[in-house]
């Protein structure tokens, strides 16, 4: 037990959780509590104990970390480019000319030897940031991964609309009524 009255394991958890981004599986895991489905039982039991709630949140308060940081670093890793980092290699001095230089993500180059051609050999790989994972990003962001909902007149007008064609005999104002009913909007709203 340390001097804050937690064991050494729970203190463990504690510094596993809050360094690895509150992920409390992976926590237990590291602080040697169980692994795979048992480190998520532990986890979720040691994360409802008051004590080590409490201690969590100590900690992120001692960090004194505001939303206005972690905002400024996320911007400046957004905006980051690697011609500000290597502006004399002669593929990022091209991807600058044309402006797409910030979609570099990793640019590997080798020097050695080749024997057989008797000359130094230079290798370029250039790996591009996934255009498709940002797209989809976005889409989760901007809530444009989900199908559009209808509102529930629309919802009502169609049913009522359905209804009327099937039961022609049936008055309007009663197939509105039962169908504003269901669908929780004025009635006057279909029939007028």
């Amino acid at each position: 037990m340390n001097d804050d009255g937690l064991t050494n394991k729970r203190e463990l958890f504690i510094e596993h959780y809050i360094s690895n981004g509150y992920n409390g599986k992976k926590a237990a895991e590291s602080a040697g509590y169980a692994k795979g489905h048992g480190a998520e039982t532990e986890a979720s039991r040691l994360l409802r104990n008051a004590e080590i709630q409490e201690r969590v949140r100590a900690r992120v308060a001692e960090a004194g970390v505001q939303a206005n940081e972690v905002i400024g670093v996320l911007v400046s890793h957004m905006r980051a480019d690697i011609a500000d980092i290597d502006p004399d290699n002669p593929i990022v001095k091209a991807a600058k000319a044309r402006g797409v230089s910030h979609w570099i993500k990793k640019l590997v180059v080798k020097k050695y030897y080749d024997k057989s051609k008797d000359a130094v050999v230079t290798e370029t790989v250039v790996e591009l940031h996934n255009s498709q994972a940002a797209a989809k990003q976005l889409c989760t962001i901007m809530g444009l991964d989900t199908a559009p909902q209808k509102n529930p007149y629309d919802l009502a007008r169609a049913a009522y609309e359905r209804l009327l064609l099937d039961h022609p005999a049936v008055e309007k104002r009663v197939i509105a009524d039962r169908v504003g009913a269901v669908y929780g909007v004025d009635a006057r709203l279909l029939y007028e």
